[in-house]
């Protein structure tokens, strides 16, 4: 190998690797949906793609935040369910106004999260432990509250605001402004504020944040509280956007959301996330299902791809002997 290009390798660290790997990555499976599919990459439906982001990428934001302190938050998706049950319910059968029953579904997933979060920091549960159980306890709900059927909201176009507007005549709809705004909000909140810094010290190194004075019981707890607050807006603009309440859209948000995570460069072991490659890898995930199913390949091969997806991740990020 050539001194020139083992400087160049030198020069150039880890993470920045594997950012570019994966932005390589979305290019390379936009260009080849785009040749298998024309309407692909057509503005239409790179638009669509955004909006059919919305869920996820809210939730993959969740996951990064959770990673970061070295958890990860296996009810994020019947949170987004349930949070979507709830507000459709809240409106169409017990008469409530639109905002007031968003109000509701956000405060309940911030109740969730904070079920969480005291859970593994300050009762001392192992996190998978801890949300596994909770996930199955709103799945009980869920199905309770609506029998497994949906919840039309055809009658109440006010509620299908968020998820359907079309801004200034444009395809863009409000639920993508919130999701683009959540992003810079994550971002700016990890990398300019002391309660992200605590949060990479934690998930760094829980005890020497002890050591150094951090409260990392709370910093956990505050953590799960974002994850359940982000995972029922997430809910709420998917109900927005189907004009239904979904009792089952959550079943394959949670791995579907660590895999954007870890692929984005989120560390499983914390102490490392990036929210704007979160968002690079939250949209290849969304690109290959889209194209997936563009090219007219099997939902249940889209499992696979996911769960192939979270294993290379992991494998770049592992660190080898040299």
């Amino acid at each position: 190998m050539s001194n020139a290009k083992i400087n160049l390798r030198k020069g150039i660290n880890r993470d920045t690797r594997q950012n570019i790997i994966v932005l390589a990555a979305l290019i390379v499976v936009m260009a080849f949906f785009g040749i298998r599919s024309p309407y692909f990459l057509k503005p239409a439906n790179l638009v669509a793609l955004l909006a059919a982001a919305v869920p996820l990428g809210l939730i993959g934001i969740a996951e990064s935040v959770c990673l970061l302190t070295g958890a990860f938050d296996m009810a994020v998706g019947m949170v987004a369910s349930l949070g979507g049950v709830i507000v459709t319910m809240l409106i169409s059968e017990a008469g409530y106004a639109t905002y007031v029953a968003y109000a509701i579904a956000l405060v309940f997933g911030i109740l969730s999260g904070l079920v969480a979060g005291v859970s593994v920091g300050y009762l001392k549960m192992p996190a998978w432990i801890a949300t596994f159980a909770l996930m199955n306890i709103w799945r009980g709900v869920i199905y309770i509250l609506t029998n497994g059927d949906a919840i039309r909201m055809t009658k109440f176009k006010e509620f299908k605001w968020l998820g359907q507007h079309k801004i200034f005549g444009t395809d863009i709809t409000p639920a993508i402004v919130i999701l683009i705004l959540a992003f810079v909000a994550i971002y700016f909140i990890l990398r300019y504020t002391k309660f992200g810094r605590d949060l990479h010290v934690v998930g760094g190194n829980p005890e020497a944040a002890k050591n150094v004075g951090l409260r990392v019981e709370l910093c956990q707890t505050i953590a799960f509280t974002i994850s359940g607050f982000l995972s029922a807006l997430a809910g709420v603009l998917f109900a927005s956007r189907s004009g239904s309440g979904q009792p089952v859209i959550g079943e394959m948000y949670a791995m579907q959301a660590i895999a954007g995570a870890v692929v984005g460069g989120t560390s499983m072991s914390g102490g490392k996330t990036n929210p704007a490659m979160t968002f690079v890898g939250i949209m290849f995930v969304v690109c290959l299902q889209n194209g997936l199913t563009m090219i007219q390949v099997p939902a249940f091969y889209q499992h696979i791809a996911t769960g192939a997806i979270l294993v290379l991740a992991i494998l770049v990020q592992t660190e080898r002997p040299k």
